[in-house]
């Protein structure tokens, strides 16, 4: 086992027995809750994100050699190891669809002030109504020690990917002859689940601040989007503006969520799939598969880094179908999973969803969503990599494929030499997020 940094010292790193009949083995937790040890086989390394790794991991990556490749002539033989949604695709596209798997590893690291608020929540955070509610939460994720499809579900949620920053994103929507216009963002936020100064949570606690601001193409640009949303989405629905330019004025939107179409997205993604998964948990009832060995996208630096040439070779990057897996990583992780079934007397287009949450993040890396005749529809997947900016595993890009109309929606985050991200460690001003400023942010 590396050596610890001073942070170490601190309760962070849980430990406790799991028994069984024939043995008592000891597992040894991160500060966040993953497993600190790798896999029996060595595929899954041990926890890489101590001291020696901060501002340094990810040189080098992006010029490794997949260690073998998976497509439909061969998915059979890893059935045991590569989600569902990725077999799905493998066969619906036999050929052009692979899945090149790297060799893993498990950089990700985050503040010591985060490691302490999850010590916190580990012995204050509750559930309520159900699990569709969370109360008395430090500004961490709340159960490192999840018993429950309802924690795994909250973890993801709160996962922590900074607490304020201003970030370019790109987006598109490509079918199988012709793709959309590119369309350039830059959102900007605010947590205030993670102001590391507050208090405990009550039950209207603030999650986040949110506006994006549409640059190109002419005919969007000074579009905004403004929104409000609470941590208990299903107590207090989250609130949005919009800034129209052609009307030249702000007007109230009603509702961005659970299945509210996304307009850009042309229907392929709906408002509670943001983030692979977003908003309030009540429509579902949520069950803990259970914890799993599987090959997931993971540390996708090439891919980031080819997107510094956007403009250059996006008809590379984006081929019909789907994303070109020469640009792609994957790799062998833990990953939690759990079930999402439609309550009775509830609706939504997903009548059962199965979504993958990475241990090291707690971030969703896949999602299998199924219709009303409980066949596979649709497959989300996040091609994240560890950004030293946050710190934080963070998407490079959320891809959402339709199985049935065989296109796909692709939305990330644009470097841009360097200035795509700027973070800092300290909520935004609230005055930034008013509904009264964002007719004058506005340009034409």
């Amino acid at each position: 086992m590396k050596s610890s940094s001073n942070w170490l010292s601190l309760v962070c790193a849980v430990v406790w027995l799991v028994s069984t009949e024939a043995f008592a083995e000891e597992i040894l937790k991160t500060p966040y809750g993953a497993e600190w040890k790798g896999n029996k086989d060595g595929s899954i390394p041990e926890w890489q994100g101590q001291a020696e790794n901060k501002e340094t991991f990810g040189s080098g990556v992006s010029s490794e050699k997949p260690l073998y490749v998976i497509n439909a002539s061969n998915v059979e033989e890893y059935k045991s190891s590569l989600p569902k949604g990725l077999q799905a695709l493998a066969e619906k596209y036999p050929e052009t669809f692979s899945v090149p798997v790297y060799k893993s590893y498990r950089p990700a690291y985050y503040p010591d002030w985060v490691y302490s608020a999850i010590a916190e929540n580990k012995k204050h955070a509750k559930l309520a109504d159900g699990g569709d509610l969370l109360l008395n939460t430090s500004p961490g994720i709340p159960f490192p020690e999840p018993t429950n499809g309802y924690h795994v579900m909250w973890n993801h949620l709160l996962a922590y990917k900074g607490v304020s920053a201003s970030i370019k994103f790109w987006e598109l929507v490509v079918h199988p002859k012709n793709k959309t216009g590119l369309i350039y963002s830059t959102v900007t936020l605010s947590s205030e689940y993670y102001n590391k100064h507050r208090d405990k949570s009550t039950e209207k606690q603030m999650y986040m601040y949110y506006l994006s601001s549409v640059s190109y193409p002419p005919s969007l640009a000074g579009s905004s989007l403004l929104i409000h949303e609470r941590v208990n989405a299903a107590l207090v629905p989250r609130q949005a503006w919009a800034y129209i330019t052609g009307q030249r004025r702000v007007v109230r939107v009603p509702t961005i969520e659970y299945d509210s179409p996304m307009p850009r997205a042309e229907g392929i993604r709906f408002a509670d799939e943001i983030d692979i998964f977003n908003g309030a948990l009540d429509r579902y009832q949520w069950r803990l598969i259970g914890k799993e060995e599987l090959i997931i996208p993971y540390n996708n630096n090439r891919f980031f880094e080819k997107l510094l040439e956007f403009d250059e070779i996006k008809d590379d990057l984006f081929s019909p179908y789907h994303l070109n897996p020469d640009f792609l990583r994957y790799e062998k992780h833990r990953v939690w999973k759990v079930e999402g079934v439609l309550k009775q007397g509830k609706s939504h287009p997903y009548k059962k969803r199965i979504i993958y949450m990475d241990e090291d993040s707690w971030g969703a890396v896949l999602a299998e969503n199924y219709d009303r005749n409980d066949e596979l529809w649709r497959v989300s997947a996040s091609y994240v990599k560890l950004h030293h900016k946050l710190p934080a595993v963070f998407k490079v890009a959320d891809v959402f494929h339709d199985l049935k109309s065989t296109s796909y929606y692709a939305q990330g985050y644009l470097d841009d030499n360097g200035t795509g991200i700027v973070t800092s460690q300290e909520v935004a001003n609230k005055a930034d997020f008013k509904p009264s400023g964002l007719r004058r942010k506005g340009v034409r």
